[in-house]
């Protein structure tokens, strides 16, 4: 199965929550990097691994690292730390 493309701007926020979260992604066959504004203390360069319809980020020191993702087309989803994030492609 192809890597999902998750190349492009993506926004959205926690379920119930009032920041908004940007990711700027470049994607090169399963990698990916790119950087992430919004999330307070971990803004900043991202990195991380497409596998099939799953993304895995986590930032560049490796210290925040989120669950597997889902992406369907246009929009990623998953849970990260109990919250439902919601992002959808802009761009």
């Amino acid at each position: 199965m192809a890597s999902a493309d998750v190349n492009g701007t993506w926004t959205g926020s926690l379920s119930g929550g009032a920041r908004t979260y940007t990711l700027v992604l470049k994607q090169t066959g399963t990698q990916v990097t790119g950087t992430i504004t919004g999330a307070g203390t971990i803004d900043g360069p991202i990195e991380g691994i497409v596998d099939g319809n799953t993304i895995r980020l986590r930032d560049e020191s490796g210290y925040a690292q989120t669950p597997s993702l889902m992406v369907k087309g246009d929009r990623i989803t998953g849970l990260i730390r109990g919250t439902t994030l919601d992002l959808r492609r802009v761009n």
